[in-house]
């Protein structure tokens, strides 16, 4: 879509902004306060499940916790878009894909659907980011900043990210939506539910196409467009019983504009579980199964990368309240990971790594959280897994929640995690070792109903043996490194109608420094010589300062706007010790979207939105694998949907 296009929507946007055309909308009486959920910047009462595997207000979660839901995730059309503006995250784009760094650490947190991971021994980062996985289905995005293998096991690395989905009884019939914008990009979704009887059943499908937003290769055939579908199912039977599944399939086109190559990516992900659960008067019994499929194509003239991959797993969890105010968790689990279908090609030649890779993992844990007064608890918590590989590992955890003067509370925060080397990274070198992570916060809050909020949180993290490929291209474990940060996030509501957000992120540390590798070349003034020549490399560093900001008004019943701004702070690109004249930095840059939303009008049941992305057309680079790659220009979504009763 041309720029003038942009401005057109950008000055409808203007016009129904107008001060003289607002009216205050009618809100419902906000829920009192209380121990089973925490009343917090809505109508919703947010809760998260994945801190200590209960639901609990936020205050009261043992861990640095954000929760995304209902109007607020329609902003949203992708994971990445979501997770950018979350404090801790920063998102960059490579040639391919987006790169999703948390804290500074880029891919190291575990994505999961209910209950199950979206990550195995085979690879980490094949969780959905993009258009792969639409958010229409989802109810919201529950994230918890800081390790959490001590519940969650292996990969929870830097933090874990859970999607929550809807149920059919929010629904009681059925919703579709189509979207048409920029660069050719056309969907529609499907979904329909009803509760009756105990019985809950939801069903949503997708299917969508764009040409993407990267330029096609001088003298090459336009690529194909990319294609994006998926089906996800879900039926239950009150709290007793759940079962539910997903199944997607994609293509991804891009180009490489350095090698001048044209690639294909696909990497669905696919899986069914199904869970029991039984209630007594003190005590609860949870016993899940799941199986999934990851398959992984890439392919790149003259490279080829095929990867199948199966993977089950069952978990068996007890929760006993011990005492009045004590509530502890026991927990086992087993997994079974099959990654033997891996194969290279490479200049006609093609080659199987790994023909019998079978890991097993058996996995132990057990917490226990204890009210020691009405405003103070403590949650300790320790994980034993046992990898057939990888030998035994152990994840403890420590936090200490404190609720004083009404509307403040601090936090104490202590955890470990660890993460296996993948299929991919082991084709290029063995012998890897895990990775492991040890972490220390403390969180202070201050939250005066739903009203105002501040939180400001302090971490520090220990890592050993990350593995990182050096200047030179070389995968390795880098021993030990650091890295410190503060986040800071405020949120205001003067106005029912009326909201403001900010966050602050600030990184430091060793970490932050860089990775350097030296090699031997060819000493220009002596040919008969060579000399050492130092490479920098900071593509596994995120910039040190990254703020967000964001205004949301609603008005005339009807309508509610919002606008967004994302700040990015100039990046390193690191140098060679014989030419001191190449580039060192990538300048910062702040972009800036908003989103316009028409409910109700011009009939019941309808929603017009029209969502506008880096609306300024700000031109940007971020850091590629092979070079510089020129940031996404303005985009323009419109979207329609329609509710049948």
């Amino acid at each position: 879509m041309k720029n003038h296009n942009i401005f057109m929507a950008l000055a409808v946007f203007a016009a129904c902004m107008l001060p003289g055309a607002a009216r205050a909308q009618e809100a419902p009486a906000a829920p009192p306060l209380d121990e089973t959920g925490l009343m917090f910047m809505g109508e919703d009462l947010y809760t998260v499940s994945i801190a200590s595997r209960k639901a609990e207000p936020l205050r009261r979660a043992p861990a640095a916790v954000t929760v995304i839901q209902g109007k607020a995730l329609q902003n949203y059309r992708t994971l990445a878009e979501v997770l950018r503006h979350v404090p801790g995250f920063f998102v960059d784009r490579n040639e391919l894909n987006e790169r999703i760094f948390l804290r500074g650490i880029p891919n190291s947190f575990l994505v999961m659907m209910d209950g199950v991971p979206f990550a195995s021994d085979a690879s980490t980062i094949a969780y959905p980011r993009g258009m792969e996985m639409s958010l229409e289905y989802i109810e919201k995005i529950e994230i918890i900043r800081g390790p959490g293998s001590a519940m969650w096991g292996p990969d929870a690395f830097s933090g874990v990210v859970n999607l929550v989905t809807k149920k059919g009884k929010q629904l009681q019939g059925a919703q579709a939506t189509a979207e048409l914008g920029s660069d050719s990009t056309r969907g529609s979704t499907l979904q329909c539910g009803f509760e009756k009887n105990g019985w809950d059943a939801f069903l949503f499908g997708s299917s969508s196409a764009s040409h993407g937003f990267e330029d096609d290769l001088p003298d090459h055939a336009q690529r194909h467009d990319d294609r994006f579908g998926e089906v996800y199912g879900k039926v239950s039977y009150k709290d007793f019983f759940e079962i539910s599944g997903r199944y997607s399939k994609y293509g991804d086109y891009y180009s490489e504009q350095v090698f001048k190559l044209d690639g294909k990516e696909s990497k669905p992900f696919s899986f069914i579980q199904a869970t029991f659960n039984k209630s007594f008067e003190k005590s609860s019994v949870s016993l899940q199964g799941w199986y999934q499929f990851f398959d992984s194509f890439e392919d790149y003239d003259p490279t080829r990368y095929e990867q199948r991959n199966s993977q089950y797993g069952a978990e068996f969890k007890y929760d006993q309240t011990l005492f009045t105010n004590n509530y502890a968790t026991f927990g086992t689990s087993f997994r079974y990971n099959d990654g033997s279908q891996t194969k290279l090609r490479t200049n006609n030649e093609e080659f199987t790594y790994f023909p019998s890779y079978e890991t097993h993992l058996y996995s132990f844990y057990f917490q226990d959280k204890w009210k020691l007064t009405d405003n103070l608890e403590t949650t300790m918590g320790l994980r034993y897994d046992k990898h057939s590989v990888y030998d035994n590992f152990c994840s403890p955890r420590f936090g200490i929640n404190y609720l004083f003067w009404d509307f403040f509370d601090i936090k104490l925060l202590y955890g470990r995690a660890f993460r296996t080397p993948t299929l991919a990274v082991l084709i290029e070198q063995t012998g890897l070792q895990p990775e492991q992570i040890d972490s220390y916060e403390a969180e202070l809050g201050y939250h005066y109903k739903n009203i105002f909020g501040i939180e400001a949180n302090y971490f520090y993290n220990k890592f050993k043996d990350l593995i990182e490929r050096n200047a030179l291209g070389q995968i390795s474990n880098n021993g030990k490194d650091n890295i410190k940060g503060f986040e800071l996030s405020v949120t205001c509501q003067p106005l029912k109608n009326l909201s403001f957000y900010g966050n602050f992120s600030r990184l430091m540390g060793k970490h932050q420094k860089g990775a350097s590798a030296t090699t031997l070349i060819p000493n220009p003034d002596k040919p008969d010589e060579t000399i050492k020549n130092t490479i920098e490399s900071f593509y596994n560093v995120a910039p040190d300062r990254i703020s967000n900001l964001g205004i949301e008004y609603s008005f005339l019943r009807h309508f509610k706007c919002d606008l967004e701004m994302n700040y990015i702070d100039k990046r390193k690109l690191g140098q060679t010790s014989n030419n001191k004249s190449t580039p060192q930095h990538l300048g910062g840059f702040a972009t800036f979207d908003a989103n316009l939303f028409i409910t109700g009008l011009p009939v019941k049941n309808l929603e017009l939105a029209l969502k506008l992305r880096n609306i300024t057309d700000r031109h940007y680079t971020t850091r590629g694998v092979f070079g510089n790659v020129e940031g996404e220009g303005s985009k323009a979504y419109f979207v329609i949907k329609y509710r049948f009763n």
